[in-house]
């Protein structure tokens, strides 16, 4: 029964998706549960942004806010409930990644430093905002952003945030709540915020 009802939500999710045909590929044995979306702040290019490998199981939602924005998960991936990744750069996400639930991975700054840039920021919203062109007239000139990559067999607890430009060594653990602003090395344990050093792991356990 439980099988049966994961397939109908895989389906139901799969048949709202086909608007973005263009833009998504998912693999079929990909299990997609009730809190995975898709949302495109900007009226996206034809070409994918989102691309999800074999026997993930997948909860979390994807947004894009810029045009040049790109997400690439692995296979046999795991991403929990209230998960977010927000891109207008790119985030890579390699094999065999747990991710558990309320993770935020966010590629750029959001905002400029420079208060005038983000006056101006407020001011578009306020002329666009509820207009699907909205992010498309948004100036991220002063915005800084950069990939993120997150390797295989990384494994992140609940409501931690990773930051622009990180890279999460293969075999890595973050643990829960942790603030990730700068890499970690492979087989290493971080923590806390911002997330330093606990102890590193042998690569044989």
């Amino acid at each position: 029964m439980k099988y049966q009802l994961l397939k109908l939500l895989n389906s139901y999710y799969r048949f709202n998706l086909r608007k973005y045909n263009l833009q998504v590929s998912i693999s079929k044995s990909a299990r997609l549960l009730r809190g995975f979306k898709v949302n495109f702040l900007v009226n996206p290019e034809n070409r994918k942004y989102l691309i999800i490998g074999d026997k993930c199981i997948l909860n979390a939602a994807f947004t894009f806010e810029d045009k040049r924005g790109i997400v690439e998960i692995g296979d046999r991936c795991y991403f929990g409930s209230g998960g977010l990744v927000i891109s207008r750069n790119k985030v890579e996400i390699g094999n065999d990644v747990t991710i558990a639930w309320n993770v935020t991975i966010y590629d750029h700054n959001s905002h400029a430093i420079d208060w005038e840039q983000r006056a101006k920021v407020v001011k578009t919203f306020y002329d666009y905002y509820g207009k699907s062109t909205c992010y498309d007239n948004i100036d991220w000139t002063d915005v800084d952003s950069a990939p993120i990559k997150i390797k295989d067999k990384v494994w992140i607890g609940f409501d931690v945030v990773i930051l622009k430009g990180v890279t999460v060594g293969e075999g890595a653990i973050i643990g829960a709540r942790s603030v990730v602003t700068k890499d970690v090395e492979p087989y290493t344990i971080v923590g806390g915020n911002p997330a330093r050093v606990i102890k590193k792991i042998e690569r044989n356990t």
